[in-house]
């Protein structure tokens, strides 16, 4: 299902008419590390959300009076950015109409704000650890791609004159979670992740891919609670005459965004790095049990039928220890 994706506009963001969710949960947004690490500006550095998260630019879908677009600074004032800037991070947004469509889960509350998960999206950056872990099984191909993939702009940040480029980011899976790996190009020296640390150019980010949580008005409408990507122009046009239908970021939302952000069906995935020794291990224990179960059935059988009562060997004992210690072990399961 491909949902009609927008940005909210101005008289829904500000003022008396402003969404019930703007006026409680506030203007400022916080940008996930995913949209950091695309090229988000975050200029100014110490404004903070309701939540006390580090806040960023927004784009709307409103035009000001001199045909720009109108945006959201990172203090949640009026701002706004030409149509070519590709540093302005994107909050999407569904109108009451399209929400009606899907069933979110109700995730929690935030100052009596409802807020729900649907869809997913890479957000969150991985630990040091992980992050090492991940990029030696990557180094060494050892990771296997879900099929997913997520597409971004290839274009440099300020490189103005050239449209979309699409390039394509491959999802992975490991220990049940499911990753990207982007290279880092921020937007200025304010460009820190959730963890404190500055993106750098060209450094690989394993970023962990997760339920969006969407801020539910009583208007039907639902917004994201961050912003999710950055680096997309909102359009290729020298000036915007508020139609977001047009745009080449309404573009964006539908042909890549729109399909992206929903759940691809599961299969099961094993690690190339695990495969070989659990492929091992599970023939030893299989061979194991069926000898186990040879000299049960043995014990068993009548001896009508010729079988003649017997105490165990001490060979079949050891296989019978050998058996129950995997089992307790976990191994085979």
């Amino acid at each position: 299902m491909n949902l009609d994706f927008t940005f909210l506009k101005e008289d829904q963001i500000w003022g008396d008419d402003a969404l019930d969710v703007m006026k409680r949960y506030g203007v400022r947004v916080a940008p996930t590390d995913l949209t950091v690490i695309l090229g988000g500006d975050m200029t100014g550095g110490g404004d903070r959300t309701s939540e006390d998260d580090l806040t960023c630019a927004s784009w709307s879908a409103s035009s000001n009076n001199y045909n720009n677009v109108r945006c959201v600074s990172c203090e949640g004032d009026k701002d706004w950015f030409s149509t070519n800037s590709r540093i302005v991070p994107a909050r999407p947004a569904l109108l009451q109409k399209e929400a009606a469509k899907i069933s979110p889960s109700i995730a929690r509350a935030i100052a009596g704000i409802r807020v729900a998960e649907y869809g997913e999206y890479p957000q969150t950056v991985a630990d040091e650890r992980t992050s090492e872990r991940l990029e030696r099984l990557h180094s060494s191909r050892s990771l296997r791609p879900t099929g997913k993939n997520y597409t971004f702009d290839s274009v440099g940040l300020t490189d103005y004159d050239t449209p979309f480029k699409a390039t394509s980011y491959p999802e992975y899976e490991m220990d049940g979670k499911r990753y990207i790996r982007v290279p880092g190009r921020p937007a200025d020296s304010d460009s820190k992740l959730s963890t404190g640390e500055q993106v750098k150019e060209g450094k690989p980010y394993w970023v962990e891919v997760q339920p969006i949580e969407w801020l539910m008005d009583r208007s039907g409408t639902m917004v994201a609670k961050k912003c999710l990507f950055a680096g997309i122009q909102f359009d290729t046009k020298d000036s915007y005459d508020g139609d977001f239908s047009k745009t080449s970021m309404k573009r964006y939302l539908d042909t890549y965004f729109a399909k992206e952000m929903e759940p691809l069906e599961r299969r099961d995935i094993r690690e190339n790095t695990s495969e070989k020794t659990d492929d091992a291990a599970t023939k030893k224990l299989k061979n194991l049990k069926m000898k186990m179960l040879r000299i049960i059935a043995a014990e068993n059988v009548s001896p009508k039928k010729g079988v003649i009562n017997r105490k165990r060997s001490d060979a079949e004992k050891q296989v019978i220890k050998a058996v129950l210690d995997s089992i307790m072990k976990g191994i085979g399961k």
